[in-house]
């Protein structure tokens, strides 16, 4: 599981600036101890660190590869049209909601839409 932005500006800060600064180990037991449930290790403190250092901030950089086929907020639109029509056809709910349908049935909306209808 990944740290929040929150999580991450908190370790920045932790590490301080100018005269008031820590050692990552310090900076890790700190946050280790406030935050129990979700340990971490000097390696990520020093990752934070450095991405801070080179690019200002410590958001993630986009990922490579592949977007999502439908976003929650299409895929909530299919499930609710579907839900409250569930014998309507797939390609009129994937026309109702603007959404491809090679893209719900790859979502698995389509599968959900026919075991609904079968009920």
């Amino acid at each position: 599981m990944s740290l929040s932005d929150t999580q991450r500006i908190e370790i920045v800060i932790l590490l301080g600036c100018g005269d008031k600064t820590r050692k990552q180990k310090q900076v890790c037991e700190i946050f280790n101890s406030k935050y129990p449930d979700r340990r971490i290790s000097q390696s990520t403190v020093n990752r934070i660190e450095n991405k801070f250092r080179e690019f200002g901030n410590v958001t993630d950089i986009p990922k490579s590869g592949r977007k999502r086929i439908l976003d929650d907020e299409q895929k909530l639109d299919v499930l609710l049209d579907i839900q409250v029509n569930p014998h309507k056809p797939t390609r009129q709910v994937a026309a109702d909601n603007d959404v491809n349908l090679q893209a719900m049935v790859l979502s698995g909306l389509r599968l959900f839409a026919k075991r609904l209808r079968d009920t």
